[in-house]
């Protein structure tokens, strides 16, 4: 475990700038703002500094960016992967919740709707590489503000 700890340790070095919580970062969205798509229901996780939609909401919000893991390449994908297996989904809720709230986001939502999606130019293939949410691998995790 140590050994862990000294590898990922000066990889943050260099993110000084960028407020980090756990693996969840940030990149933000500019482009426009149409009418994003809504639904009738979502479930809502309430757990966290923000609540997390799993699927899009059902009230307007404008898109600020979208959450995502860095570590796509080399031996980012083996931390990944030692992550997946020891630390619990709950913990990279939390992370991504708290980098949403501290962009000023007033939720988390989680989705691969095609209008989104293409918003941020991703394939599933980049989406599965970069997802914070491991239980959601297929879909993107976008910080919101409620209109």
């Amino acid at each position: 475990m140590v050994l862990l700890a000294l590898v990922v340790a000066p990889s943050l070095r260099g993110q000084e700038r960028e407020k980090v919580f756990g693996d969840a970062h940030f990149i933000a969205y500019e482009g426009p703002q149409p009418s994003w798509p809504t639904a009738d229901h979502a479930q809502v996780i309430k757990d966290f500094a923000v609540p997390i939609y799993l699927g899009v909401p059902d009230k307007s919000y404008k898109v600020l960016g979208r959450i995502y893991d860095p570590r796509s390449s080399g031996f980012g994908i083996v931390l990944r992967a030692f992550a997946e297996g020891l630390f619990p989904e709950k913990d990279r809720q939390r992370d991504c919740a708290h980098q949403a709230q501290y962009r000023g986001a007033d939720a988390v939502v989680v989705t691969n709707d095609p209008k989104l999606v293409k918003a941020f130019d991703l394939d599933s293939s980049e989406i599965a590489k970069s997802a914070p949410l491991f239980d959601h691998k297929h879909k993107i995790v976008l910080a919101v503000k409620f209109k």
